[in-house]
């Protein structure tokens, strides 16, 4: 090998101390995504375009939303020149066969310049991205249950999150304080553990838990009980459920009721009144569901809507049981109903996740359906049309996943900005995530989530439009910033302190002229 000239080596050491400058400038996400960049890449190509980004929306030119171009999505840039980039892959397969370890690898490579560095960092920077965080604070063992972590998850009207915990008490977490003040005990607890219940909330903004009764079927889950987020109290209801329920599903109805089914194989359902504060058996409406916690949407027209995922067997039949026939309800009376099947999917979604999107232009209503228990399928998506349902509706095709990940149990939030924030159900640290558009039905990759997270694990939408991940087997809460946050966001100069169903009211905002539409958000509970 030729030895370096002094003017070599100086011009060599210059250029290493440049990179690793740069280097400490570097976050660690956004230097493992130019790795996975540079590695990935099997020709040229592969690194000479960005990925197709989507345009903000705050930064849209308001005076051309009539221009296709301005309503649309970014047309993909070049990223690197062809002999540029051929000359990178080039050095990597024959210096780094396995491939690189650092970015200061790359830049090694000699007309690799500081502007296409500072170009690659904000093409896979949090702007486009979003980025997880630890919260400071590990959540504490309150009771005496097996497991450390939560398992259930509600955001309050306080702005503090409820949490159903795994080792089987309730505790309240507060997002804004980090200091160890940020957990507190309720006023009270429940006399049996609200593990593997459901939760709704009422409309009066109390949270109703029903069935459970730890980690598995307990006689005394029959029972209802409503959190008081003001007085931080547990109150029983007044009359109990029909039977007790283990891993039940509850929906609140349009006509301030909630309905109560699976959690066993009976399949019986119960509607809650919460005027009586009692439960009523509904007639008529018997359904066995192969899975425990059946994914049920109310739709828009009052129907409630059976997607097909569950999590594990309801009774006879084997654990996570194929059930391709979804179905949607009907209340006949005011404890009656009717279920109706729809035609059969073929693919398998227990143990999938489902969300309803709502659009102004029709398709109006769909549910979005994706993984699963099957890892033949549980690497694709499917979408079905629900704003009219007959027996002859059916889902879409299975899609498969642009990043090709397998699923099962992964986590799904609506964002306030209308996409689909997707984390979790792979078992791999630094997994995938990624952001479905419903309005031009195309996914981005987003920043890798640093925990495993799959069983039992939550995840919720803050007021602050951040996103919280939590879960079993885990005593840590991550924070993730979706890309909006790091754009240049409205503010809110003035608002009401409450807003009653019917009536009109006003925002205050100096991005007034720039802002394409407000959303309300209702508080999740998972």
């Amino acid at each position: 090998m030729a030895k370096l000239t002094a003017k070599a080596r100086s011009k060599e050491a210059a250029k290493s101390q440049d990179g690793r400058s740069q280097l400490k400038q570097l976050d660690p996400a956004t230097h493992r995504r130019l790795l996975v960049f540079f590695n990935k890449a099997a020709i040229p190509e592969d690194l000479m375009f960005e990925r197709d980004h989507e345009l903000p929306e705050m930064e849209m030119d308001m005076a051309n939303m009539d221009e296709p171009a301005a309503m649309g999505r970014a047309q993909p840039a070049p990223l690197l020149e062809r002999n540029l980039a051929k000359e990178i892959l080039d050095y990597r397969d024959r210096e780094y066969p396995l491939g690189f370890r650092n970015i200061v690898e790359v830049q090694k490579v000699e007309v690799f310049k500081r502007d296409i560095f500072e170009k690659l960092c904000h093409h896979f920077s949090h702007l486009f991205y979003g980025a997880w965080s630890v919260f400071p604070q590990p959540i504490p063992r309150r009771g005496n249950g097996m497991m450390d972590g939560v398992v259930h998850a509600a955001l309050l009207h306080t702005g503090k999150v409820l949490f159903i915990t795994a080792d089987q008490t309730t505790m309240l977490w507060n997002p804004t304080d980090t200091s160890p003040a940020t957990f507190e005990d309720p006023a009270n607890q429940p006399p049996y553990s609200l593990l593997c219940g459901h939760h709704v909330f009422l409309s009066d903004g109390q949270l109703l838990c029903v069935g459970g009764g730890g980690y598995g079927p307990n006689a005394l889950a029959r029972w209802g009980y409503r959190f008081d987020p003001t007085a931080r109290t547990w109150t029983r209801t007044a009359t109990p459920i029909s039977e007790s329920k283990w891993y039940p599903t509850a929906v609140a109805l349009d006509d301030e009721r909630v309905l109560v089914t699976c959690g066993n194989s009976a399949g019986h359902m119960d509607v809650y009144d919460k005027t009586t504060d009692s439960f009523t058996m509904v007639s008529g409406a018997t359904k066995h569901f192969p899975n425990l916690y059946p994914g049920l949407h109310v739709l828009p027209n009052h129907v409630v809507f059976y997607s097909r995922t569950g999590w594990g067997t309801a009774g006879a039949g084997g654990f996570a049981t194929p059930d391709g026939t979804s179905a949607y309800f009907e209340l006949t009376g005011l404890n009656t109903g009717v279920w109706t099947p729809i035609t059969t999917a073929l693919v398998n979604r227990a143990k999938g996740m489902s969300v309803t999107l709502h659009s102004v232009n029709p398709p109006c209503v769909r549910i979005l359906v994706l993984g699963g228990v099957d890892n033949a399928t549980n690497n694709t998506y499917e979408l079905m049309d629900a704003t009219v349902l007959s027996p002859a509706a059916s889902w879409g095709p299975p899609i498969a996943f642009p990043d090709g990940q397998h699923r099962s149990l992964a986590s799904a939030v609506l964002l306030p900005d209308g996409k689909v924030f997707i984390s979790g159900g792979i078992q791999s640290p630094h997994s995938p995530s990624t952001m479905f558009d419903p309005e031009t039905d195309s996914w981005a990759p987003m920043a890798g989530l640093p925990s495993i997270r799959d069983y039992h694990s939550v995840s919720i939408l803050l007021p602050s439009g951040r996103v919280i991940m939590a879960g079993w087997y885990n005593s840590s809460i991550e924070i993730f910033d979706p890309p909006y946050m790091f754009h240049p966001r409205p503010v809110i100069s003035a608002a009401p302190a409450s807003v009653h169903r019917g009536q009109g009211f006003t925002i205050t905002s100096p991005q007034a002229g720039s802002i394409v539409r407000a959303t309300l958000v209702r508080p999740m509970a998972i």
